[in-house]
């Protein structure tokens, strides 16, 4: 099998939000516009597939009248017009119902999934370009659904709405044709039934989208909550909280069933409500038709014909009832992901944005005040600022302890640094520029975390070191893992770099989790350097080789040490005490000892 190609836009290309009077099924036609050659050719197949047999009332019309019912032909000659009709008939199928029939399945499919392709790959680009603040809001799961399930649900729209729709209506316009060809009067009797099936179809449209799109959102926040308590399953089981899990679950899983059958029950109806439409049709032919091979003015040929069209005439407009239900239930994923892809980046690179070259690692806070973008969910006592006015000036290769209680500041501040968040007033500055004035990844490249619970993703320990930098030396990986002391640990190994660390790392213990990230870190050699809370969930012995990994890679680093552990920061050029978004101390360990305030109550308390 051929590799294909896709058109999907490169890492570079920016995704621009659309206006929001824009169709998103028109939006949704342009990820289809490359490959509308495919469309066509499916769409060909289907015409094809389905007007083959529109032939077959025809030459069942000229049997009855023209041989049958003709008392001039012999048997002989009836049994050999049968025998040309039959034969050309299977013919006619083999020809050209079987491959047209391929055609329109295997371009349609093809189309859909390269179109679909596309689409996920800008929503997945979008989705990492995000700032921090859309994965405080949403769930992982959530987003994992958009990605997955609702991108899903969109490609029905390509083989229903793009291609069926076509071979449908070509089928109605042969349909009339012949019909109309055998007789007028018999045609709109056929056709009286349409304008009741056009209101219906119009007035339930809505409503069925409406609840597709609430069983999509009820979809994504179980997928959110069931991942929280996959990942975090060692906390259910050691609390052993498993009925109370199931039972959430299970709350969930009620109100998913009652979205979801509310959309069963709008299907039903639609499905219903159309079929006792279209089957009035017969009805109203039968009576009207019967009446006119009484009175002359139809063949019993011509009736039969028009009764063998009505099939394949009502069988489009069930298919279009049923297209009204794709549409909706696709058209509801089709929105959130526009909805997603829609969002801008609070964090952007202005248009003058300049590259931030190599730096010396002077970092100032200039009277900054910052407060976490406000949730539906956040209290009164969560929506003041979380920084207020805070100043200091950090020295290049300076090493930086923040110290204070829980929710005084301590990790927001080390969030500024590399703008996970912009400030809501004041500014921060590395060697003397507005971290806003420059492109977010150059600044980045010169930040450095470690963090207290270690990321690692799915892959080898070598990929995993060299994620910050790919194009790293292998001597360089060599020397960043010998000095986060992880080297001999990792040639113990049997396959070496080679081994696969699991998901989330989870084949290896926290230690030597935690020093493959210092490993990364060296390797990255940042110039500021964020440690929080790197040693404070390990042994004794995983914490001294962490310790020694870490004074060294501090060594000509500007270093911000978040620690709730007092003795891990005693070496700190300077400790700054942090309370209620202030900095209330600061000063060296011995001289804040001596002071007796604050800090001196935490050590104590340590």
């Amino acid at each position: 099998m051929t590799e294909i190609t896709v058109s999907s836009k490169t890492a570079n290309q920016s995704i621009e939000p659309q206006p929001p009077h824009s169709s998103n099924f028109i939006r949704f036609l342009t990820y289809v516009k490359p490959y509308k050659w495919m469309i066509v050719k499916a769409s060909v197949g289907g015409i094809v597939k389905f007007s083959v047999p529109l032939i077959v009332p025809t030459v069942t019309r000229y049997l009855l009248d023209e041989v049958y019912l003709n008392n001039a032909l012999t048997t002989d000659e009836k049994l050999h017009a049968l025998l040309l009709s039959v034969g050309g008939l299977m013919l006619t199928f083999v020809v050209l119902w079987v491959p047209f029939t391929y055609m329109r399945h295997y371009y349609a499919g093809k189309a859909s999934q390269m179109a679909i392709f596309d689409l996920r790959h800008d929503l997945y680009y979008k989705i990492l370009r995000m700032s921090t603040s859309f994965f405080d809001r949403n769930k992982s799961g959530s987003i994992v659904s958009r990605i997955i399930s609702d991108i899903e649900l969109a490609q029905n729209l390509i083989g229903s709405a793009l291609t069926d729709v076509w071979m449908d209506f070509v089928s109605l316009v042969l349909i009339l044709y012949f019909l109309l060809t055998i007789d007028v009067g018999i045609t709109l009797a056929a056709l009286l039934t349409f304008p009741f099936y056009l209101y219906y179809f119009r007035k339930s449209q809505t409503e069925i989208k409406s609840s597709s799109l609430r069983v999509q959102e009820e979809i994504a926040a179980m997928a959110g909550s069931v991942q929280e308590r996959i990942v975090g399953n060692r906390v259910v089981h050691s609390f052993t909280r498993e009925k109370f899990e199931e039972e959430s679950f299970n709350r969930e899983s009620q109100r998913l069933l009652n979205t979801s059958m509310r959309r069963v029950y709008l299907q039903s109806v639609n499905i219903t409500i159309t079929g006792v439409i279209t089957s009035l049709a017969p009805l109203i032919v039968t009576l009207y038709g019967g009446y006119q091979v009484i009175t002359g003015h139809l063949t019993v040929g011509e009736l039969v014909a028009v009764g063998m069209y009505l099939t394949p005439l009502y069988t489009p407009m069930q298919r279009f009832a049923q297209l009204n239900l794709v549409v909706a239930n696709s058209m509801a994923a089709v929105d959130r992901v526009f909805e997603v892809l829609d969002e801008s980046p609070e964090i952007r690179d202005k248009a003058s944005a300049s590259n931030l070259q190599k730096v010396e690692g002077c970092v100032e806070f200039h009277n900054v005040s910052f407060a976490y973008p406000q949730t539906e969910t956040d209290d009164e006592a969560n929506r003041g600022p979380v920084l207020n006015n805070v100043s200091f000036c950090v020295e290049p290769g300076e090493k930086i302890a923040l110290v204070g209680p829980s929710g005084s500041g301590k990790s927001t501040i080390a969030s500024l640094i590399p703008r996970f968040y912009d400030v809501d007033s004041g500014s921060i500055t590395v060697d003397g520029i507005d971290i806003r004035d420059v492109t977010v990844r150059s600044l980045r490249r010169q930040v450095g975390m470690v963090l207290q619970t270690p990321i690692l993703f799915s892959g080898s320990i070598y990929d995993n070191i060299l994620y910050g930098r790919p194009d790293a030396a292998e001597s360089e990986l060599v020397d960043a893992c010998k000095a986060a002391n992880v080297y001999d640990f990792i040639r113990a190994l049997p396959k070496g770099f080679g081994t696969e660390v699991g998901e989330s790392g989870g084949y290896l213990s926290g230690g030597q989790r935690q020093r493959l990230t210092i490993a990364r870190a060296f390797l990255k050699n940042p110039k500021v350097l964020i440690l929080d809370e790197a040693t404070s969930a390990l042994d004794t012995e995983s914490e001294k080789l962490i310790q020694v990994a870490l004074e060294k890679l501090m060594e000509g680093r500007t270093t911000f040490i978040i620690a709730h552990r007092l003795s891990t920061i005693e070496k700190a050029d300077r400790i700054f005490v942090l309370r209620d978004g202030r900095i209330v101390e600061t000063g060296t360990h011995t001289q804040l000892l001596a002071n007796g305030g604050i800090y001196y109550r935490l050590y104590n308390h340590d």
